[in-house]
């Protein structure tokens, strides 16, 4: 089995594998003329439809919604005959995600399901009318879900782009523009890798003490703010919350104290970052930016590929290695789990 890190590593060639596989993937998909989409999983699904909802929304043209499987259950379907429902599931056997497919089903909806997996215990495939599967690879049931993750939003963005362009949303220039900011992406990433190896080796130890942790960015890496807790916690195993930029200022900032540790994710598209890391370093010694404004030696510059649409692919990387090594230095095997029967005990998931 592939360790985290090699999964993250893998990730551009997984991106590649995916493009050169569009066209078959989702021609049968994006034949529909759609008036609304409905993205619909748990934890890092909930996430990447949440990362991907941006770019999907804006080369569509359609409203784009990111639910809960527990919201679809009083969801009220407007227009059920013209919507797509997707449901998505890393390891394709989250039971809620499988119910709220079923209640998309039932209200007329044509249902899409996005699993890593191609087996038989894929149980979203089984209501699906379209498998759109990511072809991320494998990555182990218990580790972290990190090329699974980004896969799925590519997958995600891939659709709304080739929709698009079916329905001349957008025309030939911008689809293969987008295109090629994509593989530009993806050629760059182990770039990105590479220098968050060098930063976490100085900085690592800093991390590994913290007792608790904030994430904080704008809405167009909302996505990636969530997930990048969600990872932090399952990895490090400290208390970890993330925040879009103005919800942190909303009352939050009042629980930043010296034990604290807050990273900023700065794509450059909000002026303030600097000074909230200003005015924040008055209580915390941990203030970290991720991004444009990096300039303390604590601080981490993303040299990303210079392509806005595509930024939440890259900003995460950094906190995914994060994961990998910092769990390391505090001892922490994060391929083990508190209890491996957990989910059958609660009968969220199929188990394998």
């Amino acid at each position: 089995m592939l360790t985290m890190e090699q999964c993250i590593r893998e990730t551009p060639e997984r991106i590649c594998e995916i493009m050169d596989r569009q066209e078959e993937l989702f021609q049968n998909v994006t034949k529909p003329d759609y008036t609304r989409i409905i993205i619909s999983g748990s934890g890092s699904s909930y996430h990447a439809g949440t990362a991907a909802k941006l770019f999907m929304t804006k080369y569509t043209g359609l409203p784009v919604e990111v639910l809960y499987p527990f919201q679809v259950e009083d969801y009220i379907f407007t227009e059920p005959k013209t919507t797509l429902f997707i449901g998505v599931s890393q390891s394709g056997t989250s039971l809620s995600a499988y119910r709220a497919m079923k209640q998309a089903k039932a209200a007329g909806c044509r249902l899409a399901s996005m699993s890593g997996k191609e087996d038989k215990g894929v149980i979203l495939n089984e209501v699906a009318d379209d498998v759109l599967t990511v072809y991320c690879g494998e990555e182990g049931d218990l580790q972290p879900k990190t090329k699974g993750m980004i896969c799925t939003i590519v997958n995600l963005m891939l659709l709304a782009l080739n929709w698009g362009f079916v329905h001349k949303k957008v025309d030939e220039k911008v689809y293969t523009q987008a295109l090629e900011d994509l593989k530009a992406t993806a050629d760059n990433m182990l770039r990105i890798v590479d220098q968050a190896d060098q930063w976490i080796a100085q900085n690592g130890d800093r991390l590994a003490k913290s007792r608790d942790i904030r994430v904080i960015g704008t809405k167009d890496v909302y996505g990636i703010v969530l997930e990048g807790s969600l990872k932090l916690v399952e990895t490090l195993r400290i208390p970890v919350s993330g925040y879009e930029f103005e919800e942190f200022i909303h009352g939050v900032y009042n629980a930043v104290n010296e034990d604290s540790t807050i990273i900023l994710l700065d794509t450059g598209v909000e002026e303030r970052v600097p000074t909230m890391k200003k005015v924040l370093s008055e209580w915390a010694e941990n203030v970290i930016i991720c991004g444009k404004n990096a300039e303390g030696e604590k601080d981490f510059y993303v040299p990303d590929a210079g392509r806005p649409d595509y930024y939440t692919l890259e900003y995460i990387l950094w906190i995914f290695m994060i994961c990998e090594k910092v769990s390391a230095r505090k001892g922490i095997n994060i391929q083990t789990t508190k209890d491996t029967s957990f989910h059958g005990k609660l009968g969220s998931k199929i188990l394998r």
